[in-house]
């Protein structure tokens, strides 16, 4: 965010919470760099998640404007009472990647190449999605990056989603399409298979991926958990499981994990599933853990005229990367 800077919350760039736009030499380890991946090609129903990245960062604008107004000293957290003050020069946004509607493949290395970059130097890679496709090109460039340092590294993998995402294939996207992601994460040869755990799944899934997952000794969290256990209990759960022999957490978030009465604006719908106040649980309590980078998907601004769909995804953001881009008092 730029200190001082003139004018209303809507006025100028959209840039996620108005950080600066920088190209990848600025960043530095320590520094937190939002991507967009505007990709919805892979997707089957109600698309328009190509629009999510814009979406997003004209959604934290708001948000950007209330920390600029608080200047140096800071915001309360009501909750907590923690003072939170912005540090100077940790968030940035590097722009979107390439994509390519007419060639997923390709689209995959644009998306991979832009998060390997960022990992590269250090920083902490959110990248905005987009179909939940491109959970899997973000987690390859991230993990990419990271083995390059260290070979030895293993990465556990965490997907918050309303839907598994575990099939094989479709008859008509093929074995790289939004609900063969998290398949396509667990043959990445860093991830261990049985380091995976799922968070907020409900619905009807297939047996094969089902079964298939509690065969790897993978874990599956349904909403039900969340709301027998509480969010924040599935959580530490969930990231135990993945840490378990692993280096990093890899996590996915998918908005749709939310109610779709609660969060309208996103591709898949999900009727009976978790609150708002639940998903940022979630996301506080996995902020905890050592996280290599993350994505946040499904996000179809058109889709939801109240805009609340957008700003909560805006707010996930910010309560996930809090920690790096806050001072804590």
């Amino acid at each position: 965010m730029v200190a001082g800077r003139p004018g209303p919350w809507y006025e100028g760039a959209a840039t996620f919470l108005h950080a600066p736009m920088v190209d990848f030499d600025t960043l530095k380890p320590g520094m937190v760099a939002v991507s967009g991946a505007p990709h919805d090609s892979t997707h089957s129903t109600r698309f328009g998640t190509r629009t999510g990245p814009k979406g997003v960062r004209e959604a934290s604008l708001p948000l950007a404007d209330k920390l600029r107004n608080a200047g140096k000293k800071g915001l309360v957290d009501v909750a907590t009472g923690a003072r939170l003050v912005m540090k100077d020069g940790v968030l940035a946004d590097v722009g979107d990647a390439n994509v390519y509607p007419t060639d997923v493949m390709k689209t995959t290395e644009g998306i991979a190449g832009l998060v390997y970059e960022v990992v590269k130097r250090g920083a902490f890679s959110v990248c905005l999605g987009g179909d939940h496709y491109v959970g899997y090109p973000s987690c390859l460039g991230a993990t990419r990056a990271i083995v390059e340092k260290d070979p030895r590294v293993k990465v556990g993998y965490i997907h918050v989603d309303g839907h598994l995402d575990f099939t094989d294939g479709n008859p008509i996207f093929g074995r790289y399409n939004h609900g063969t992601n998290a398949r396509r994460i667990s043959e990445l040869p860093m991830v261990s298979p049985s380091n995976m755990a799922w968070v907020g799944i409900q619905g009807w899934v297939s047996t094969e991926q089902w079964d298939l997952i509690h065969k790897n000794g993978a874990k599956i969290f349904t909403h039900k958990d969340l709301w027998e256990l509480g969010a924040r209990e599935v959580a530490r759960r969930a990231a135990d499981h993945a840490i378990q022999g692993c280096d990093y957490i890899y996590v996915s978030l998918d908005i749709d994990c939310i109610d779709t009465g609660f969060a309208p604006g996103t591709g898949g719908v999900v009727i009976g599933s978790v609150t708002p106040l639940m998903y940022l649980q979630i996301i506080e309590e996995l902020a905890k853990y050592p996280i290599l980078a993350f994505d946040l998907t499904e996000v179809t601004p058109r889709l939801d005229y109240t805009e609340r769909t957008p700003r909560m995804a805006a707010e996930a953001v910010l309560r996930f990367i809090g920690r790096k881009v806050f001072e804590i008092h």
